[in-house]
């Protein structure tokens, strides 16, 4: 199994917050979170790489992708509410958490004495943040986790969302079974770094004293001098300093540690185009810093059967040979 990095331990103790309604929103430029005691549970285990799959669609091989590249860690993704927007745990909004072939893949991983990393959210669909109470939807966390057999969330938080019902949920989550915690969260740009929404999300989770990884999306952001690379790394050191502004007392040692990335590889969104350069140039900076974790989005995408420059959910775009990416940040963990 690849190297593990434990969470960040930060055990932050709150001071002085107020206030236990859900009227905040990522949207908000301050935030206010009921105050929680620190928890004593071991905070879970996380993999230093863990790229993401769409287990949902069912285009990625597993076995294949193992075969190929030796990675055995993958980060799962999404998990939202059900298509009739209840707060009912589903994968991808349209399948049971016991889904014959989702669960199939996740024991493909098991198999592979891999880690599941289970991620909520994402881009797109209705949001269990969205439609649940922080009660509600803790146990639904727990739930995805259980299907699973996980204990490692990672909340991708890319739609406007109730910060103090989020981190409620992740509080009750993290005490009562140690659960490791990744909040990803959009970057803005090159100087902006992170969006206020997001900010105020990480806020949220600090002063409810969450032991959390931050995880930043180099991902569909203006390019800077036509070096997409570069422009990645750019904007990552601008997260480092938001980490920093919320969690003041953080060396910038520690920030780098309880920070990690995850760029689009081929064809962003938005214009910009992650080559496998540009993907060393993220991974070299992630190695001279010693970010905590990588990953990118995604495996399904991981290969070149679409050289078009087009967006597309299930090839890159780019004119590549098969798992070149995966292998890459498989290898930088060795």
């Amino acid at each position: 199994m690849h190297l593990k990095r434990l969470a960040v331990a930060l055990l932050l103790l709150t001071a002085g917050c107020s206030g236990d309604d859900d009227t905040e929103t990522t949207t908000a430029t301050a935030t206010t979170s009921p105050t929680v005691a620190a928890s004593t549970t071991a905070t879970a285990e996380t993999p230093e790489v863990a790229p993401y799959v769409d287990i949902v669609s069912g285009t990625a091989d597993i076995d294949e992708v193992a075969e190929k590249t030796g990675q055995e860690d993958y980060t799962i993704s999404f998990i939202l509410a059900d298509s009739a927007g209840s707060c009912t745990a589903t994968w991808g909004g349209t399948k049971a958490l016991t889904d014959t072939g989702v669960q199939a893949d996740i024991a493909k991983i098991t198999a592979l004495d891999g880690d599941v990393i289970v991620s909520s959210g994402g881009a797109t669909g209705t949001y269990l943040e969205s439609v649940c109470t922080a009660d509600q939807l803790a146990t639904a966390y727990a739930a995805a986790l259980d299907a699973a057999g996980s204990n490692a969330l990672d909340v991708d938080i890319e739609q406007s969302i109730t910060a103090a019902t989020v981190t409620r949920a992740l509080s009750t989550l993290q005490a009562d079974r140690g659960t490791a915690i990744t909040l990803t969260v959009p970057v803005g740009g090159t100087v902006l770094g992170l969006t206020d929404a997001s900010i105020a999300l990480l806020q949220s989770a600090k002063d409810a004293g969450l032991d959390v990884t931050v995880n930043a999306m180099t991902m569909n952001f203006t390019e800077e001098n036509d070096d997409w690379g570069t422009s990645m790394t750019t904007a990552t050191e601008a997260v480092a300093a938001d980490v920093k502004s919320v969690w003041t007392d953080l060396s910038d040692t520690e920030a780098y540690a309880m920070l990690g990335v995850t760029p689009m590889i081929g064809v962003n969104d938005t214009g910009p185009v992650t080559e496998t350069a540009d993907a060393q140039t993220l991974l070299d900076y992630a190695e001279e810093k010693k970010l905590g974790f990588v990953r990118f989005w995604s495996v399904n995408r991981d290969n070149g059967d679409c050289a078009t420059g087009a967006v597309e959910a299930a090839c890159s775009g780019i004119e590549q040979t098969d798992y070149a990416f995966t292998k890459m940040f498989t290898d930088f963990a060795k």
